[in-house]
């Protein structure tokens, strides 16, 4: 074994840490799908009530303009607060795990260890998918190989898995779309009728699937370019291009990305990201496996 990876993440201070870390996203995320309901489900219950019943309408458009007030004073910030406050608590794993030094100028200051206390004890889905995160195989390399490892696989999962949330979500509106134009024509709706009575209501549910696949589809990309920048420096490495000291000193650079994007991208509705979590992890794994076999055959 060259490396502490493996051994030292599965030691109770740093398995503390990911409780934290999953808590805070899953906090978020509750506010994720409070904002959905109230910014997309409830407009469209509102679009279908003043349709019904016109004498609704004032308090449906008072109901409006509450809404947009508590998403952009309110939920929307909590939300960023929350995945910034993971995102430091993922970077304190990684630096203290990877052998890192903490960047103040990239990351600001470290969460407080009463949060971070706080968020693990209330994670309710105990320890077992949170152990062995990073793949075995990268106890067979030296630590400054075993970071640039780690830090490619951060990036290429977390891009894929953004990237067929996106696919999800395209086909998602599309299938929509597809119902709703059958639903129309079976009902031989004329075109005005059509337009006020099922896309008028719905569009809150194209806007939001539309904006966030956008979203989703630029993490996707930023990612791709950060996750060259990773292989590029693994190229440089085993080429002899890259001391030990330098490649530390270039992984604590690139870190800053790492973080960047953590604090920075949009959320992935937890079910969905449950049910993709597992085949990737399976593929993640075997890529590890991979870089340092590529190693070992001398590059």
């Amino acid at each position: 074994m060259q490396n502490q990876i493996t051994t030292h993440q599965n030691e109770p201070r740093f398995l503390k840490f990911l409780r934290a870390r999953s808590e805070t996203y899953r906090e978020a995320s509750h506010w994720q799908i409070a904002q959905f309901v109230l910014t997309v489900i409830t407009p469209l219950v509102g679009a279908v009530v003043a349709i019904m019943t016109p004498d609704a309408r004032p308090y449906v458009a008072a109901a409006a303009l509450v809404i947009a007030m508590l998403d952009s004073s309110l939920i929307d910030r909590i939300q960023k607060q929350k995945l910034k406050t993971a995102a430091r608590i993922a970077e304190q794993f990684d630096c203290e795990l990877l052998e890192m030094a903490w960047n103040p100028y990239a990351a600001g200051k470290k969460v407080e260890p009463e949060v971070i206390e706080g968020a693990a004890l209330r994670w309710p889905n105990g320890e077992a998918k949170l152990k062995g995160w990073y793949p075995s195989a990268v106890e067979q390399v030296p630590i400054h190989l075993a970071r640039i490892i780690c830090q490619r696989t951060n990036l290429w999962y977390d891009g894929t898995l953004r990237e067929k949330y996106s696919s999800i979500l395209l086909w998602s509106a599309i299938v929509i779309a597809i119902l709703l134009f059958s639903v129309g024509f079976a009902a031989q709706l004329s075109l005005i009728d059509f337009v006020a009575v099922v896309i008028a209501p719905v569009t809150p549910v194209f806007g939001w699937t539309l904006r966030e696949f956008f979203r989703q589809r630029d993490a996707v990309e930023a990612l791709k370019f950060a996750r060259a920048e990773a292989e590029a420096l693994w190229a440089a490495a085993l080429n002899g291009g890259c001391e030990p000291s330098e490649c530390a000193r270039r992984s604590r650079e690139f870190q800053n990305t790492i973080f960047a994007r953590r604090a920075n991208n949009p959320l992935i509705f937890p079910k969905i990201y449950d049910r993709l979590r597992s085949s990737l992890e399976i593929q993640m794994n075997r890529g590890a496996e991979a870089y340092v076999n590529e190693l070992k055959d001398g590059g």
